[in-house]
């Protein structure tokens, strides 16, 4: 049978694999002139330091198996390093101490005093015996102070781990999705809160990778092409309804097929399927990238409390390309919608000052800011209830994308495992 997959994104990847792999002719499509979706490599600019930047550090966790199976799939394994978690974090004095793994890695991190850091390995315990879905239509940082945490310890300890994943404080994310990012990384067995961090560029990986994968196994990849409208069928009442038969390009050209996926934003494949929209909102993600002219952060990796710099990478040593002057950071910024509203050098200014404030005294001499203000879904209260499975109106059409039902927050093994879900759900329907 003929498969068509709309959006080349990390989701729409994945269904096209497993479609191929079900024995379908597949035919991918995707307006970007890359794929990889909202895990991209920026253009490159004259002046950029080598790599250019990606659109925000994108890492996984050891528990994201799906992912990680996926990127050793299109033969990028070794695009990536796997640390045992331990974090280290920068107060607003420039102290610095880490969060390990396991209960003696909780104990030592000194930014919260012994008492609090006993109220954190009692909340984890109680956490990890909680019902992630009983919890969905409260906050999470609601249920850490039923389970007797304080604001200062959701602050300087949870909002640092959590928030993330989770693109949202822990004040506004729902608890679902924050007791079982606890339970599945923090919790999890041996090796599940590893960092996996990614030593090429996203670009490098889920594109030139994934697409040589792709055209590899005999998918056809289109880039540079608009999905506008899924024609020959309407709507029923439930599944089942009138099959789709073709998607229609902006160019007017027809891609016929029998099964087809959906991968794009809630609100496009709404449009795309005739159904309501989700009326999930977005949550943004601001990355700013940085060379100064000493190097002012020593690990590669690390967090800071109390500043919209929260995370901060020294991209060239993770890359292997560590300028000849000075040191290459990409600090990312997790669902901070205010950040959106700095504009021009306001929010280069901003992070340097941050980060020069906690690290030392340094001189900037390139910067670049990358904005996605629909990096992911925002995660609130009630938001489950959203969050359709691969299932559609349309009997022969199966979505997909981070933001759909896979009880995953909306990172990439989110999107991975809706991928599967949807090539899945077109099986049962040949």
């Amino acid at each position: 049978m003929r498969a068509v997959v709309v959006g080349g994104g990390i989701a729409g990847a994945a269904a096209a694999l497993d479609l191929r792999a079900q024995g379908h002719e597949v035919t991918l499509l995707e307006a970007r002139p890359t794929l990889g979706g909202a895990v991209q490599t920026l253009p490159e600019r004259e002046g950029d330091p080598p790599p250019p930047p990606d659109n925000g550090q994108h890492i996984a966790l050891g528990c994201c198996a799906a992912y990680l199976s996926f990127v050793a799939d299109v033969g990028a394994a070794d695009a990536f390093e796997r640390l045992a978690l331990a974090l280290p974090v920068y107060d607003e004095q420039g102290r610095v101490s880490a969060i390990g793994a396991g209960p003696l890695g909780l104990l030592r991190y000194r930014h919260i005093t012994l008492r609090e850091r006993l109220q954190v390995a009692r909340a984890s315990l109680k956490l990890g015996k909680l019902d992630p879905a009983a919890h969905d239509l409260e906050s999470f940082g609601d249920v850490l102070r039923r389970l007797g945490t304080s604001s200062r310890v959701i602050d300087r300890f949870w909002d640092v781990f959590v928030r993330p994943a989770l693109n949202l404080p822990c004040d506004e994310a729902a608890a679902s999705l924050g007791i079982f990012t606890v339970q599945t990384a923090l919790l999890g067995p041996k090796g599940a809160s590893d960092i996996v961090l990614p030593i090429q560029p996203l670009g490098a990986i889920h594109h030139t990778a994934t697409e040589g994968t792709l055209l590899e196994r005999g998918v056809t990849v289109r880039l540079g092409v608009r999905v506008t409208e899924l024609a020959g069928g309407e709507a029923g009442e439930a599944a089942g309804g009138a099959p789709v038969t073709a998607a229609l390009l902006d160019t007017g050209e027809r891609i016929a097929g029998d099964l087809f996926v959906v991968t794009l934003h809630p609100s496009e494949t709404a449009r795309l399927l005739g159904e309501p929209d989700p009326g999930l909102e977005d949550s943004p993600i601001v990355s700013v990238h940085l060379q100064f002219d000493r190097k002012i952060l020593q690990p590669r990796l690390a967090a800071l409390i109390g500043t919209s710099a929260q995370w901060v990478f020294d991209r060239g040593a993770l890359t292997g390309h560590e300028p000849a002057v000075g040191q290459y950071l990409t600090v990312v910024s997790s669902g901070v919608p205010e950040l959106l509203e700095v504009r021009g050098r306001g929010v280069v200014d901003l992070v340097a000052r941050e980060l020069t404030d906690r690290l030392g005294h340094a001189e900037l001499l390139w910067s670049r800011v990358s904005r996605e203000p629909r990096a992911t879904f925002a995660c609130r209260p009630g938001s489950a209830a959203n969050r359709p499975g691969p299932a559609t109106r349309l009997a022969n059409v199966a979505r997909a994308g981070a933001w759909t039902g896979t009880g995953w927050p909306a990172t990439m093994e989110s999107a991975v495992l809706s991928g599967r879900l949807a090539a899945s759900y077109l099986s049962s329907w040949q």
